[in-house]
């Protein structure tokens, strides 16, 4: 990690539990924020894969958030600016969806434990279905202002076929006053 990441990634760990948890009030997630592509992954609740001609929707039980990867052959806007998902393009090599992401806020952890990132963090994912019942995804993480090097994570999944996305809004007993009533 480039020094300033690690200072931060030091600071939000849990002493606790220093690599696997950040403290908990200092994860973005937990304050309602977007959990961003990275660490939505792994969050380990359930997630959609839908595919059409033009593009590729991922949407994720928790806070139903979704990714949306254009994989009818456009480019990533010049002016795109910053948001939390990014901008995804994607492409098929072989039997591997392999999605580009640019233009991710700073705002958000990379995973529960506390890692850190920029603005110009650069996302590679490569989804992979690798037998009847399970899928591989490896993420590249190429973030010149954060970390010294680039580098790789792996993530394995289980297929639950007979699983439905339920209405989870991780957040939503913060935002009602129970005290006025809802129309």
């Amino acid at each position: 990690m480039q020094p300033w990441a690690k200072e931060k990634f030091d600071y939000n760990k849990d002493p606790a539990n220093p690599y696997y948890a950040g403290r908990t009030a200092l994860n973005p997630f937990l304050a309602c924020f977007p959990a961003g592509p990275s660490s939505i992954w792994l969050k380990g609740d359930p997630f959609e894969i839908i595919q059409s001609p033009k593009r590729v929707l991922i949407i994720f039980e928790n806070n139903h958030e979704i990714r949306q990867i254009w994989t009818d052959g456009r480019e990533h806007p010049k002016d795109f600016g910053h948001n939390w998902m990014g901008h995804s393009i994607g492409h098929w090599e072989g039997d591997t969806l392999v999605i580009d992401t640019i233009g991710l806020n700073d705002k958000t952890w990379l995973d529960y434990a506390g890692h850190v990132h920029s603005d110009a963090l650069h996302l590679i994912e490569r989804l992979q279905r690798v037998g009847q019942d399970r899928m591989v995804l490896n993420i590249t993480f190429d973030d010149p202002k954060a970390f010294t090097e680039v580098w790789s994570a792996r993530v394995n999944y289980q297929l639950h076929p007979n699983w439905d996305l339920d209405e989870n809004i991780a957040c939503e007993d913060h935002f009602i006053d129970k005290t006025i009533p809802l129309r």
